[in-house]
């Protein structure tokens, strides 16, 4: 797989041990009143960090490359890249509110990630109606062991199966099971894992409970409703996979919910609407107000009247044409043919340095990345000499250089001050010591203190005659090879898989290289190529349009 860019947890403070933000204090005591009387869960507990998903391996794990190091994770221990930049974004808009669990670790680096997204995307906010609706309208984000209705073990995500809504059978109140009405309402992870009322990273469901719990104010407790009485916030981890029904009708409605929120918004406000993102990245966009959260629907705020019109501006259909692609030149602006790839002869190449002005070349280490997650997916710094700081100017090459620029220290150390040089000089003794010995070496310079080593002109070299004789075999393929294609028919050509000239075959016996392009041309003199045969240059792809008569 290619490098992909995601999120890993971690402890929210580095001395504290690793607990997963969707684990539920179940039959613990003193995890449950550190939970729920102390408040210590969501980000309090948990942290995210930007990494780069290199590969998926075997067990459901998987290697990410975090701060210049890998190593191997589970894969529940990652999120999507998109679904992170929507927890940041949570976090940094309920900031200082009631009834949410703070951040201690949503620092400047985090702030900046986003804003960095949000200007990548060309959008001031990032909508998780999309993302829902895409990513998580059919995938429960649900605890660390959960068994689905075929008697399968999950942990942490599971697919919400698609079955037909049976009617609710009257259950019966039994040790820590209740009976339940309906699912009324619904809270992505993003915000459940701050809000006060859940503070765990899953799917988070407002149950309606039947009588005679539902006579009973849920305000008051931790997860309970203000907007409903006998109703109460539930993880999905609690209800039971039997109702996967209910869950697809509860995201499903808070989807069309958001989408009313939205257009009532455009309706109302006037806005421009602000570029959109992709479905598979982080679904549609939307147009901020500061009065009316484009989230949709949660405990914070009331859905919009049902007849309020649905207008979302999406990506581009399906069914609409790409745009064309973008013009190439043909020639440089002075009027010359552009400069050719050397080696994809079909692009050409124009850089006029001089025509950028001093004061442009002076502003590229604007641009210039100095931490990691800066660097494109599967790329870091050099290391040495590792990442530059902000007043590097190493990139620029319309200065003169450094003095320290000009060498290298780990190189230039004494033999005698380092292990790496005294093991060079030791290699180069050894190998002087056996050319001297089986006569193919000479050492020169020790006069004029030069010091360097000669190949011996004179006598049989080892191996000498197993030289000649696979010389004198290559020599043979060569002839064989053009041989070959003189003799291969051109109407075998027509249609036929990729045939291509071997080039090595043209070069002389003195040339030792792979050439660059290849570009034929007829034995006789000023004679031009037929039509209907073509050979490309970078390859020596032969390739036949028609049959040639018989004059041809």
């Amino acid at each position: 797989m290619a490098p992909e860019l995601g999120w890993v947890w971690h402890p929210a403070e580095r001395n504290q041990g690793f607990r997963h933000p969707a684990d539920m204090p179940f039959q613990n005591v003193s995890l449950a009143k550190s939970a729920f009387l102390e408040g210590f869960r969501g980000p309090r507990l948990a942290r995210i960090s930007k990494v780069d998903i290199l590969e998926d391996r075997p067990g459901n794990r998987c290697l990410i490359a975090e701060r210049g190091e890998t190593r191997e994770v589970c894969r529940s221990m990652t999120i999507h890249f998109g679904e992170g930049l929507l927890l940041l974004q949570e976090l940094e808009q309920m900031r200082g509110q009631p009834g949410h669990l703070e951040a201690s670790w949503f620092n400047d680096e985090l702030k900046g990630i986003l804003n960095k997204a949000l200007g990548k995307w060309n959008t001031r906010r990032l909508s998780g109606t999309g993302y829902v609706d895409s990513m998580l309208l059919r995938s429960a984000v649900t605890g660390q062991k959960v068994t689905d209705i075929d008697g399968n073990e999950h942990s942490y995500r599971r697919h919400i199966k698609e079955h037909e809504r049976l009617d609710l059978v009257k259950g019966e109140n039994e040790g820590s099971f209740f009976r339940m009405k309906d699912i009324i309402g619904y809270i992505p992870p993003w915000e459940a894992f701050h809000d006060a009322r859940c503070g765990f990273y899953q799917d988070f469901y407002l149950v309606r409970w039947e009588h005679s719990s539902s006579q009973v104010d849920c305000a008051a407790t931790e997860n309970g409703s203000a907007e409903e009485p006998g109703a109460s916030w539930e993880p999905d981890e609690c209800v039971p996979a039997c109702l996967d029904a209910l869950r697809l009708a509860a995201k499903t409605n808070w989807v069309k919910a958001c989408r009313a929120r939205e257009a009532q918004v455009k309706a109302v406000r006037r806005t421009p609407t602000v570029s959109p993102i992709g479905m598979a990245a982080l679904g549609m966009a939307v147009r901020r107000t500061p009065t009316m959260s484009p989230l949709g629907m949660s405990s914070r705020g009331t859905p919009p009247p049902a007849a309020a019109a649905v207008r979302i501006k999406r990506e581009r259909p399906l069914d609409v044409p790409a745009p064309p692609p973008a013009k190439l030149a043909r020639k440089r602006r002075d009027d010359l043919p552009l400069e050719r790839d050397v080696v994809h002869s079909s692009i050409g190449h124009y850089f006029a340095p001089e025509a950028l002005g001093e004061f442009a070349l002076s502003q590229i280490r604007i641009g210039w990345p100095t931490k990691a997650e800066e660097y494109p997916p599967g790329f870091s710094a050099a290391s040495p000499p590792g990442l530059c700081s902000e007043a590097c100017d190493c990139m620029e090459d319309n200065r003169r250089q450094k003095p320290e620029e000009t060498f290298k220290v780990w190189l230039e150390e004494a033999p005698e001050d380092s292990a790496r040089g005294a093991a060079a000089h030791g290699a180069i003794e050894m190998f002087a010591q056996q050319g001297q010995l089986l006569n193919f070496l000479m050492r020169r310079g020790s006069v004029s203190i030069q010091h360097f080593l000669q190949p011996a002109q004179q006598g049989r070299l080892p191996g000498k005659i197993g030289e000649k004789a696979a010389a004198h075999l290559a020599a043979s393929i060569n002839r064989a090879m053009k041989a070959v294609l003189g003799e291969v028919p051109v109407g075998s050509l027509i249609g036929a898989e990729t045939v291509r000239v071997p080039s090595r075959t043209f070069l002389p016996e003195s040339v030792d290289y792979e050439p660059l392009r290849i570009i034929a041309s007829p034995m006789k003199l000023g004679a031009r190529m037929p039509d209907w045969i073509r050979i490309k240059p970078d390859d020596g792809q032969i390739s036949v349009s028609r049959q040639p008569s018989a004059f041809e």
